[in-house]
């Protein structure tokens, strides 16, 4: 080997071993076909992730291609200081798959650091979550009403409908992401990542009604499931608990009942239209408080089933897209804090993964955007 080969070689930063397993899972795959797809052994995987051996330029160049993530990202020591406070709040334990879990628990550390690298300039919303009385197993009914008017309290909403609830969260501290995740099984996952709380919703669905109900589901994991260790004897309690809760916060038990006033679908589909929640969750929370009876409930199921498989008005509202991280982003460029290409080099990432989970047009980071000014008068 040349001197100077031998040179470049002492010069290069070395890669850490837990890069490439997060880089591995947050890109979807397991061992095996990460192996497969690199031509390699899944043992020669399994050393790589925990430094046993280190891989070779060729084989980092093929991990850095398959990734998709720039070389700095596997040099970088961003060992993260960030207390986890809690797991990811799955909603299934089964019917999502290991690698889908692990892909986008990453996806919800990557939020993080872009929360901690904008916090560095910009003072981000104040975590305003009240504390609740925490329900105690899956009939405490009283304890929910009362965990959804104590946040509604708080947050000064009234009984009236939530008009943006998206917003609403955003402004209370809650870092939304919404991204398309491609896991037909995951509709929202929430978790506390040190003193903050998340939320990412999957962008999927495109029905406003439905979103809003999954961000109130996910605020009652946030409020009382922090430290629950969720396993699958437990699962359907914390479930329902949630779904319970979502109900009360969205369709308030001292005003909704108020107007229930016919059993006819159509009626219910001017509710939802002022309400922002879909015919089905109303009428489950119809039942809960007693407004309608057996019959009742099931004229309105024969009435919906005569309908198409997707509610009616479901894409009637535009949807709330988060705008707290992509607002910061802009901010820091326009004030000249940071430039375009002084954000991904910060942050290590591909720069289209920070877009996605920002909230930003696809592009916003492409540094070959020119800047024109209007001239002075």
């Amino acid at each position: 080997m040349a001197t100077g080969d031998l040179f470049r070689a002492r010069d290069l930063p070395p890669v850490i071993a837990e890069r490439i397993k997060e880089a591995r899972e947050a890109r979807g795959f397991t061992r095996e076909l990460f192996a497969e797809r690199l031509g390699i052994s899944t043992q020669a995987v399994g050393q790589y992730e925990v430094g046993q051996h280190t891989p070779g330029p060729e084989i980092i160049s093929r991990i850095i291609q398959l990734a998709s993530l720039p070389p700095s990202f596997f040099s970088a020591d961003r060992a993260r200081n960030r207390e986890r406070t809690s797991s990811p709040n799955w909603r299934s334990l089964v019917r999502m798959s290991r690698p889908d879990r692990l892909r986008i628990a990453r996806r919800l550390e990557w939020a993080a650091d872009v929360v901690e690298y904008i916090e560095r300039f910009i003072e981000l919303p104040k975590v305003n979550l009240p504390t609740i009385l925490e329900p105690n197993g899956t009939d405490d009914f009283e304890a929910l009403e009362q965990a959804a008017e104590t946040v509604r309290d708080a947050w000064r909403l009234g009984n009236s409908p939530i008009r943006h609830l998206a917003p609403t969260l955003e402004t209370n501290g809650i870092v939304l992401i919404r991204e398309r995740v491609n896991c037909d099984d995951m509709d929202a996952v929430s978790q506390w990542q040190g003193s903050r709380p998340y939320i990412l919703l999957a962008d999927d669905k495109n029905s406003l009604p439905r979103e809003n109900f999954d961000l109130a589901h996910e605020l009652l994991h946030l409020l009382a499931h922090a430290h629950v260790e969720v396993t699958s004897e437990n699962l359907a309690t914390v479930e329902r608990q949630a779904n319970y809760f979502a109900g009360a916060f969205l369709l308030p038990r001292k005003s909704f009942p108020q107007e229930v006033l016919s059993t006819s679908v159509n009626y219910f589909l001017e509710l939802k239209e002022r309400w922002r929640v879909s015919v089905q969750a109303m009428v489950y929370r119809c039942k809960d408080l007693g407004l309608l009876n057996k019959h009742q409930v099931a004229y309105l199921w024969r009435q919906m089933s005569k309908m198409r498989t997707v509610e009616p008005l479901d894409d009637a509202f535009e949807p709330e897209r988060p705008a707290v991280l992509s607002a910061a982003l802009s901010m820091l460029i326009e004030n000249g804090v940071q430039s375009r290409a002084q954000i991904v080099d910060a942050l290590k990432l591909n720069s289209a993964d920070i877009e996605s989970l920002a909230g930003t047009p696809p592009g916003f980071l492409d540094s070959k955007v020119i800047p024109l000014k209007l001239k002075q008068k």
